[in-house]
């Protein structure tokens, strides 16, 4: 995706015509923005939408920050306390040379819940934050009332190799004109429904608009994955959900695939036949290791499950928090088409 990120901006530093400076643009969700010392010279962004009840706490994926919840998050404030926070190195946290395994992961996060007070949690993880939810979990049974895993109950370890064979996709010169542009290209391409919010925290625009490189380098992409480690699930005693989205064939995987050249094509099905293999292995090590936890296999769903299958994950969600708050034990598995 940061491959796709950089002919667009390419593509458009070559445009000479003169625009108009768009409007300015404000953040709409209604959360407050803080920030808190992790370690000297670290701060970590804060959102919190307010709301009263148990803490629930939303961990970003790879690459991706708090504000990616913006349009999620705020639906639970009825029953919860609801928070996001934006891990070191992404967005408007603190960038830093090094600090991106996981138990510096780990180290962060727990001082961040600290400062905010928060005792307990309900953590809530996208993709790559469910190793921060395993991890903490293990290390502060105490501290955790439930896991919620988004597409995230998988050893990412091995991430780095899989997605080496990700197929180039067909680049959008247009969609590098704005944010809103690229939130655009983001979902026709990669099925990803980015919150503009987040785009604007991850990328790096122009005052004319125009996309020119992301916020975080490469590199810090890269120490994460280096220092992803592997689920230890045999510490966690808090109940847990995984909403799992399923992938059953290529073309589900990439929405341009009409677009692809047969070459493409064959690429494109030999990276869905490994993460198809991968993730199926990854789940049965999940169910395996937890057997009272709580598995929704969403088929046809993106990565982005809390997007893509918003009505599905909002009522598993508030079932299973239901259950937990009465004491009572979820059902361990569901599938799911995507709808």
């Amino acid at each position: 995706m940061r491959r796709g990120a950089a002919v667009l901006a390419l593509l458009a530093a070559g445009g000479s015509c003169r625009r108009q400076p768009p409007p300015p643009w404000s953040d709409a969700s209604p959360h407050g923005v803080t920030y808190v010392a992790v370690a000297p010279g670290v701060q970590l962004e804060v959102l919190d939408w307010g709301g009263t009840g148990p803490n629930l706490v939303f961990l970003s994926g790879l690459g991706d920050v708090a504000h990616g919840f913006d349009d999620f998050a705020p639906q639970f404030r009825d029953q919860f306390h609801v928070v996001a926070i934006t891990r070191r190195g992404y967005g408007a946290s603190t960038r830093t040379p090094t600090g991106y395994d996981l138990a510096t992961r780990l180290r962060d996060l727990t001082v961040a819940l600290d400062s905010l007070n928060i005792g307990k949690a309900i953590l809530v993880g996208h993709s790559m934050a469910g190793d921060e939810l395993t991890g903490f979990a293990g290390a502060h049974p105490e501290r955790v009332l439930a896991l919620v895993y988004f597409d995230a109950a998988y050893d990412h370890s091995v991430l780095n190799d899989l997605i080496g064979g990700y197929p180039q996709q067909p680049p959008a010169p247009a969609d590098s004109a704005s944010p809103r542009a690229f939130q655009r290209y983001q979902l026709v391409t990669f099925g990803m429904l980015i919150p503009e919010s987040q785009i604007r925290a991850t990328e790096v625009f122009d005052a004319a608009g125009h996309l020119r490189s992301d916020v975080t380098p490469g590199t810090v992409d890269s120490q994460m994955l280096a220092g992803a480690g592997h689920p230890d699930y045999s510490k966690v005693q808090a109940p847990a959900l995984a909403i799992d989205a399923v992938i059953d064939s290529a073309p589900q995987m990439f929405p341009r695939w009409s677009k692809f050249n047969d070459s493409t094509r064959a690429q494109g099905r030999r990276f869905a036949a490994k993460i198809m293999a991968w993730g199926s292995d990854q789940r049965a090590i999940f169910r395996k290791a937890m057997p009272a936890a709580r598995v929704v296999e969403l088929h046809g769903a993106n990565h982005y499950v809390f997007y893509s299958n918003r009505n599905d994950v909002v009522r598993e969600m508030r079932a299973f928090l239901g259950t937990v708050a009465s004491g009572g034990q979820p059902s361990a598995v569901s599938h799911r088409q995507a709808r």
